[in-house]
């Protein structure tokens, strides 16, 4: 139990971990989104309780995402605002605003760019998901390099969440890459502000789920290396100017260390996304190159996951003609019994 605390640590000033009670709050949210993208699939079943299932997991999402942002807002109040080492360096306001651009623009992009996909979660995206979701977690682990001040570039840790949103659609992938930013901040976290956690963690790994985003586009359908390629570096470039904002609005103190200036400190630092990423983007072209693998594994899936969502709206339609078809005769019912 105590080996799992340790797990969630703040980093101080001096750069040791200080363990808190930040690893349950955080644990439980991931519990929370993992048990929504569950409940999602469950809908279907029986819509009247698993909606309201569905709606406690959101509560439970928002309570737990306001714990922690309360609990890290307080360390930093009480270890970070007036330490005289990050502080001189913070910078509040344009943290608050590069958080919510950012999550603006991608989530706008999800909507413009995913607005023919499907948010409705089955049996296969649910399994998928917490496969490429476990994947991407063991994978992670195999670190190449790792930065002193987090950051890792790995044995493709990214690729099975890039696989699923091109597989799926990015709306889906937008709710896995969460997922697995929530998890990250567990496995590697380097916290001292609330703004930063989101730009850092659930924001930053969001934006992978966007690597599917130009799947459906006919100009790529014989050549869909290409469209990973464009989804993939827009996603990382997406990936990079949350953790670029992080470092220049939070992280100043390490440039100053370093006598360098703070957007090329952060700069430099931070490029590490794009070694990462072309680790990912090299092994999914050679496999998005192989047509055995894009037809057992890409095309079948997706070609399963729309011949599931064709016969859910083909049962939509019927219980709608079914309900017409009795209304109608209740009405012919009453006018006989009216004349």
């Amino acid at each position: 139990m105590n080996n799992l605390i340790v797990m969630m640590a703040v980093k101080t000033a001096d750069g040791e971990q200080l363990p808190s009670l930040l690893f349950w709050p955080i644990f439980a949210l991931f519990i929370a989104l993992f048990a929504l993208m569950f409940l999602l699939y469950l809908r279907k079943r029986a819509p009247k309780v698993i909606g309201i299932c569905i709606y406690i997991a959101i509560a439970l999402c928002i309570i737990a995402t306001v714990v922690c942002i309360a609990l890290i807002g307080k360390y930093y109040v009480d270890n970070i605002k007036n330490d005289n080492y990050y502080s001189p360096y913070f910078k509040n306001a344009p943290l608050y605003i590069s958080a919510i651009v950012l999550l603006g623009v991608i989530v706008g992009l999800t909507f413009l760019l995913g607005k023919n996909d499907n948010f409705k979660f089955d049996s296969r995206s649910v399994a998928f998901g917490a496969v490429c979701i476990a994947m991407s977690f063991a994978l992670s682990y195999v670190r190449l390099f790792r930065l002193p001040q987090s950051g890792s570039v790995t044995l493709a840790s990214l690729l099975p969440i890039m696989l699923f949103s091109y597989i799926f659609g990015v709306k889906k992938g937008l709710l896995v890459g969460l997922i697995y930013g929530v998890l990250q901040a567990i496995q590697d976290p380097y916290i001292i502000h609330p703004v930063q956690f989101l730009l850092d963690y659930p924001i930053a790994f969001s934006a992978i789920g966007l690597s599917g985003a130009f799947a459906n586009l006919k100009v790529f359908k014989k050549y869909p290396q290409v469209s990973l390629l464009l989804g993939g570096i827009m996603a990382s470039v997406l990936r990079f100017l949350a953790h670029f904002l992080s470092g220049v609005c939070a992280f100043g103190t390490y440039a100053n260390d370093a006598g360098q200036n703070i957007y090329v400190y952060s700069l430099a630092y931070n490029s590490f996304v794009f070694a990462d990423i072309a680790i990912v983007l090299a092994i999914g072209m050679l496999l998005f190159s192989s047509k055995a693998f894009m037809n057992e594994v890409v095309y079948k899936q997706r070609a399963k996951m729309i011949a599931n969502q064709n016969v859910a709206s083909q049962v939509n339609i019927t219980a709608e003609e079914a309900c017409c078809t009795q209304q109608d005769e209740a009405i012919k019912d009453d006018d006989k019994v009216n004349n």
